[in-house]
């Protein structure tokens, strides 16, 4: 009896809580999604280059432990963790190459950034 109390209490207060910023109609839905559009490919992005840091790490680790005892822990598994690393890493550019080319008229051709020649 006590434990139906409480739940019903906690999901009053719950409602307390979120009903100012539920949405009214399907319109202040669509516009609330469109405005938080930038800030979610931001997370989105960060989560998958932490991703692909920790699957890095991973890859290393499963070397070390190949070099270790490869009969125990075979070489494919570090490999397969960097090929995770790798695209991990290189997802959110292939993303927005891509959005680009879709959803723009004036997509150009993506130039290497950010390095510097040796020499001269």
């Amino acid at each position: 009896m006590k434990k139906w109390v409480v739940l019903s209490a906690l999901g009053v207060a719950g409602l307390a809580i979120l009903e100012p910023a539920l949405a009214k109609t399907a319109g202040e839905i669509g516009a609330h999604i469109a405005s938080q559009g930038e800030g979610m490919g931001k997370a989105v992005s960060s989560l998958f280059y932490v991703g692909g840091m920790a699957a890095g790490g991973g890859a290393f680790m499963k070397l070390k432990a190949n070099r270790d005892s490869p009969q125990q822990n075979p070489l494919s598994h570090a490999i397969v963790l960097g090929l995770v690393c790798a695209g991990l890493l290189f997802l959110p550019t292939t993303f927005k190459t891509a959005g680009d080319s879709l959803y723009t008229s004036s997509a150009t051709k993506n130039d290497i950034g950010g390095t510097t020649t040796i020499g001269n």
